[in-house]
């Protein structure tokens, strides 16, 4: 009786199994293609040799001179191909527990995308992972894996999957020039190209196509994390110690940026200054000093008209002080303060008036320069006091009222444009519109257009 169970149970087995292996496999697939595992690593041990033996040469004048060829076995240290570290499979099986062991299949593709058997490997045990023994060399792959029941019978096949075993070259960047200026940082402050080499080893061509095996990949990287990918490539080293991109400026603003240079195999260069670019203003502070004239004029709130006989006051005044600390690619921030004078004198039936009108302002500032930073235009808002100073009523036979002097808060809101004319000299275009509320009396605004000269510190 027990016979006939234990005999059931495995033709169950060998029924069930194969269908649940190949559901597995097609459902999930190949978990990891084959990997150079570990070449950080023996890239991280190689680094530790180098530095040891770059120390022991540390005397030696001939190898500290500048621009010398790098040996053989130095430039040997600095890669690591594939072979020289070893090389996993792994895959997943939802039967791993009916299985006996795995039977791995490898063939590799040749130039005209035929593929051929070079390897076969068989599991100790059901463990669904495999060493590749020897280690393969540098190309592309695929392979399929046969499971075994616990009878020792084949009873399923994956499909084919494709991988790739590539050089490894740990890439270097030991320096970097901005095309216009031949220095690490770019200006804001002038024109720029986007033109940046970068000096190095290992600095290879990026992948074109399936069959390299030996490439780098290349992007700017801020501290903040923002990418910002190389427009074009327009010279490469035949040596692959120097290449050259150009950036589109529009994707670099203010900051530090370090070049990341990826190759084939997964390894990085290591972070250090020669491989930081510099974006920023060369002047990283505007301060703007302009003075001219302005036409205060009246546009609600019939006091003045009333007493006055009129809206407009042109004998009159202005000075402006910006300062911007902050500047960005997408435009400046600042403050600054603005004061404007004017003197109102009117004649009318019976008696004159004599008054000042001030104004002074506390405001933030954003400007943005245009065409070459010929022109820059500037929006502003504050608050200050607007002022009626010492107005006073005078009468026939020299009788004359106490002179009165009113300050009102006030509120501000404007528009500049500067044009430079001759390096940091300007002319200057302003228009400013001013409110303020005397409760029960009189509500107050005034639009102040100006024209001045200035000059940027």
């Amino acid at each position: 009786m027990d016979f006939k169970r234990l005999l059931l149970a495995a033709m169950i087995l060998l029924l069930i199994g194969p269908a649940a292996f190949a559901k597995s496999q097609k459902k999930k697939a190949v978990k990891s293609s084959a990997v150079a595992a570990a070449e950080k690593k023996a890239a991280e041990k190689k680094a530790k040799e180098k530095a040891k033996k770059k120390d022991a040469k540390k005397g030696e004048t001939d190898q500290a001179a500048e621009g010398e060829e790098v040996t053989a076995a130095e430039e040997e240290e600095e890669s690591g191909n594939a072979e020289d570290s070893w090389q996993l499979l792994e895959w997943e099986d939802e039967t791993q527990r009916l299985t006996l062991k795995y039977e791995v299949i490898i063939e590799q593709r040749d130039r005209r995308g035929n593929f051929s058997e070079i390897l076969r490997l068989t599991t100790k045990d059901n463990t669904p992972q495999i060493k590749i023994e020897p280690a393969l060399q540098p190309g592309n792959y695929r392979y399929s894996v046969i499971s075994y029941n616990l009878f020792g019978v084949a009873k399923a096949q994956s499909e084919w999957e494709d991988f790739a075993i590539y050089k490894a070259y740990k890439p270097r960047v030991s320096g970097v020039s901005v095309g216009v200026n031949l220095s690490s940082n770019i200006y804001l402050d002038y024109d720029n190209d986007g033109i940046i080499t970068f000096d190095g080893r290992n600095l290879f061509m990026p992948s074109e196509g399936i069959d390299d095996l030996s490439f780098t990949d290349y992007i700017l990287k801020t501290d903040k994390g923002r990418e910002v990918e190389p427009k074009a490539i327009l010279e490469h080293a035949d040596n692959d110690r120097k290449i050259k991109f150009q950036f589109s400026m529009d994707d670099l603003d203010v900051g530090k940026y370090q070049l990341i240079a990826t190759d084939a195999s997964g390894l990085t260069n290591d972070p250090d200054n020669g491989n930081i670019l510099t974006v920023r203003f060369k002047k990283w502070m505007d301060l703007n000093l302009s003075a001219g004239y302005v036409c205060p004029i009246v546009l609600f709130d019939d006091t003045i008209e009333k007493y006055f006989g009129k809206k407009v006051f042109p004998l009159s005044a202005t000075a402006r002080l910006t300062f911007f600390p902050f500047k960005r690619k997408w435009g400046n921030l600042g403050f600054g303060v603005s004061a404007a004078y004017s003197w109102m004198n009117a004649k009318m039936d019976g008696y004159n008036l004599k008054s000042n009108l001030g104004f002074g302002h506390v405001y933030l500032a954003y400007s943005h320069p245009f065409f070459n930073k010929r022109l820059s235009l500037e929006a502003h808002v504050g608050a200050g006091i607007t002022a009626m100073l010492g107005y006073q009523f005078e009468f026939d036979h020299n009788i004359k009222s106490d002179p009165q002097t009113s300050l009102n808060p006030s509120f501000m809101a404007g528009a500049a444009a500067q044009f430079f004319v001759y390096k940091r000299l300007y002319v200057e275009a302003n228009v400013d519109f001013v409110v303020f509320f005397i409760p029960g009396d009189m509500t107050f605004g005034a639009v102040l257009p100006s024209a001045g000269v200035g000059w940027q510190f």
